[in-house]
């Protein structure tokens, strides 16, 4: 039982949980000697690793708040959360080394260091802390999809209650004879609890570094022996066309947990019965922990939902009238034992997506109430109208942009490919999608170099929103009107 961990120079160390756990009790000894107290916040500014590993163990064990960074953060917005933080203590990494020099003025009180850096001193005699079991555990910060990221913080009973949950065998379902690689980094929603429930059934744990290349992927899968893949369906979606253009196959890979925007029907079959990948999708966000709703796929189905809830998750939506029931189309609203929500909110977290929830519990999240869009009355999913516009022969990467909510009016932009004539590929995707989506078009695509992106891989449509309205209208090709303006 142990984790590895790769760098971004590809370098890579291993530790046994046992080892692990000592390098722990190290860290814990020496926040101690710091003069740490319960409650005290620490910053992690970096990548995955057994280094960062170790330091938010030890954290836990004081009851020092341990703060995720995401690098990838725009440094108007880590300058701000540094500021409200007020760490006693910077962590940082080679990756991040020259990045955190940028905010030394924003840290006039907190010392700044490695994560290697790090003694024993104060060892001899220390003990674990005490406080309450509802005291905050660490926080991590969203992906700022829709805007500036949102504080989300955990506690050491929602932590656990959640590690518990995903480790039942109808969520996540692991063992001790797995190993689990998690293409999220721990700044994203705790990697999706992963150091916390591979050591709990004993599973390996393989921590990667942040990359966009299909091919990396494959090979870590195979040199570790992978058998279960952490992944958002835009890994899916590069990772399913690499294996078909390559003919690959997986030797040790048995199982996956999606996340994100729903997992195109056709790929997640690809992935089930033609590279003997069992394929669960989940849906969940940061404040849920992030684990709420999973689903095995079936492939006998007609569609791929995100499942019912885990046990300690409960669902409703809120219709136009602001009623909430279980059952019927509106916004998401969840609550449970691991669902981060303020006090005024009576324990039910408004989602923000448009979902229809049927009398079973069974979820299908559409999208965003942002990026929504009804055709006929009925939602249609703009990952599914993407998914679509990338199999158009010249287009690399697509993405639907909402102009306004209810307006019925979207920009589908997209990335070209190596050769790719503008004029014919417009005219192809309006073919493409019209016949999909039972005479649906965009208001018009439009032609970008390239999208912006989260570090979990999801187009952050604000940025695009503004990147293609200043466009002129000449340079797009008109398009058909859709039905939602009829």
């Amino acid at each position: 039982m142990k984790v590895t961990s790769i760098a971004l120079d590809g370098a890579v160390q291993r530790q046994t949980y046992a080892d692990l756990a000592d390098t722990a009790r190290d860290c814990a000894a020496q926040l101690h000697a710091l003069g740490f107290q319960p409650g005290d916040a620490l910053v992690s500014f970096g990548l995955s690793s057994l280094d960062q590993m170790a330091w938010l163990y030890g954290a836990l064990d004081q009851g020092v708040v341990t703060h995720l960074l995401n690098p990838q953060h725009r440094p108007e917005d880590l300058g701000l959360f540094l500021q409200q933080i007020r760490p006693k203590l910077v962590l940082h990494d080679v990756a991040t080394a020259g990045a955190i020099q940028a905010f030394q003025g924003l840290l006039p009180g907190s010392a700044v260091r490695a994560m290697t850096h790090r003694n024993a001193e104060g060892a001899v005699g220390y003990v674990a802390a005490q406080f309450p079991e509802d005291s905050l555990s660490h926080v991590c910060y969203s992906s700022g999809t829709t805007g500036t990221p949102k504080v989300v913080e955990y506690t050491h009973r929602s932590t656990l209650l959640h590690t518990w949950a995903c480790a039942l065998p109808d969520a996540m379902g692991l063992t001790g004879a797995d190993r689990v690689m998690p293409l999220m980094q721990n700044f994203h929603a705790s990697a999706w609890g992963a150091p916390f429930v591979c050591p709990m059934v004993g599973a390996e744990l393989i921590l990667v570094p942040p990359t966009r290349d299909p091919a990396q992927w494959f090979q870590w899968i195979e040199e570790h022996q992978v058998t279960v893949l952490g992944a958002v369906s835009a890994h899916w979606l590069a990772l399913a066309r690499y294996m078909q253009a390559t003919g690959q196959r997986f030797s040790t890979l048995r199982r996956t947990v999606v996340g994100g925007t729903r997992l195109p029907f056709e790929v997640a079959y690809f992935i089930q019965e033609r590279l003997g990948v069992e394929v669960c999708h989940a849906w969940g966000m940061t404040e849920t922990s992030p684990l709420a709703t999973i689903e095995r796929f079936d492939s006998s189905a007609t569609a791929l939902g995100h499942g019912q809830p885990v046990f300690g998750i409960e669902l409703e939506v809120r219709g136009d009238d602001a009623e909430c029931v279980a059952e019927g189309a509106g916004e998401l609203m969840v609550r449970g034992h691991w669902v981060a929500v303020g006090a005024e909110q009576d324990d039910w977290l408004a989602t923000g997506d448009f979902a229809t929830l049927q009398a079973d519990a069974r979820l299908d999240v559409s999208d965003r109430l942002s990026d929504s869009l009804l055709v006929g009355g009925a939602p249609l999913s703009s990952a599914l109208i993407e998914h679509r516009a990338r199999q158009v022969s010249g287009v690399a990467d697509a993405a639907l942009v909402i102009c306004e909510p209810g307006s019925g009016r979207s920009v589908l932009a997209w990335v070209a490919a190596p050769d790719a004539e503008p004029a014919a590929v417009v005219a192809e995707l309006q073919a493409v999608l019209a016949q999909a989506f039972e005479g649906w078009c965009p208001t018009r695509c439009t032609v970008v170099d390239a999208f912006p992106y989260t570090a979990s891989a999801k187009v952050q449509k604000h940025l695009l929103k503004a990147q293609i309205a200043p466009q002129n209208e000449s340079d797009v090709a008109p398009t058909l009107p859709s039905r939602a303006d009829a």
